[in-house]
Order: structure tokens, then C-alpha cells, then sequence
């Protein structure tokens, strides 16, 4: 999901830093192997990786300081109970807190149960807290559901899907 996002976010002109903690993933990424098959997804990867739009790094704090929003799409497997894990939307929330330097919108793109962002929220908080330092932040809630082989197109036109 946040494969399809950050290429759909270049195709309408914006540059994109795609961190991901696996480097094996980013050396392929950076190769236009991609490791999901969604419609058009390779091609547009490839073309706006070529062009500089579109780039693939395991350096969070490089991601954090490029941009101004920030997406978190993560995936929430099961907890033991059966509830969403959001040990890594949190981890991620975490993340961007450590490195931020100036005012971020958070866009939480997985899929977390109501009042998930409440949580982001205070995970930043208490992170920038820790820091002393006092920058504003929102944090949005924007998850996916896209249909099984049009998740490109679904992202480019959601009102069409």
C-alpha cells in the first residue's frame, strides 16, 4: 500500500523519499524490482525512480527531514487477541518524532482501529517531549481499501472506485 501511494504521489508531480527498514527491499526497489504486482505499478515505480521523483532509502531520518507530510502505511497484524499489533505504526510514529525538526502532518495510511491516531498522537507527543522541543504536528487518519488488481488506478481516482 504505501508502494502504490508514493508512486501515485510522484505521478502528480511531487518527490517522494520511500523509507523502508529492509535493504534488501530498497537495493530492489531501486533496481524496479518490485516485490507486489498491482496494475501499472512497476512501470510507474520505474519511470518516476529513473526521473529522481520517486526514491528508495533505509535512512529514516532522511525521509523524516524531506518532507512535510509524512505517511506511515505499515502493516497491523494480529495481536495475540485477535486486535490489530500497532507495534509498527507506533515504532514508525516514534520515528518521525525523533527526527523532526518542523511542523509534519502525519498521515496514517494503515488499516488501525478507531482511535488508532490518538495513540500516534501521544507516541509523538511523548517523544518530542522527551527531546524538549515544541513543534506542532497533526495526524490524520487515511486508510486504503482498494480492489484486489486496480490499487493504482483506485489511488489515482478514488472517487471513481
Amino acid at each position: 500500500m504505501g508502494l502504490v501511494q508514493a508512486a501515485v504521489l510522484t505521478s502528480v508531480g511531487h518527490d517522494v523519499v520511500f523509507v523502508d527498514i529492509d535493504q534488501v527491499r530498497v537495493d530492489d526497489l531501486k533496481k524496479g524490482l518490485i516485490p507486489i504486482y498491482k496494475s501499472g505499478l512497476t512501470q510507474l515505480v520505474q519511470e518516476t525512480h529513473k526521473n529522481g521523483q520517486l526514491n528508495f532509502t533505509t535512512d529514516a531520518q532522511a525521509g523524516v527531514l524531506h518532507g512535510q507530510i509524512q505517511f506511515i502505511a505499515v502493516g497491523t497484524p494480529p495481536d495475540e487477541d485477535g486486535s490489530a499489533d500497532l507495534k509498527y505504526v507506533l515504532k514508525v510514529a516514534e520515528t518521525i518524532a525523533t527526527y523532526m525538526t518542523d511542523s509534519k502532518i502525519i498521515i496514517n495510511k494503515s488499516t488501525v482501529p478507531v482511535g488508532t491516531a490518538d495513540k500516534v498522537a501521544a507516541k509523538v507527543s511523548s517523544v518530542l517531549a522527551e527531546r524538549k522541543v515544541d513543534l506542532k504536528f497533526d495526524v490524520v487518519s487515511n486508510p486504503e481499501f482498494l480492489k484486489e488488481g486496480a490499487a493504482v488506478n483506485d489511488c489515482m481516482k478514488p472517487t471513481e472506485s
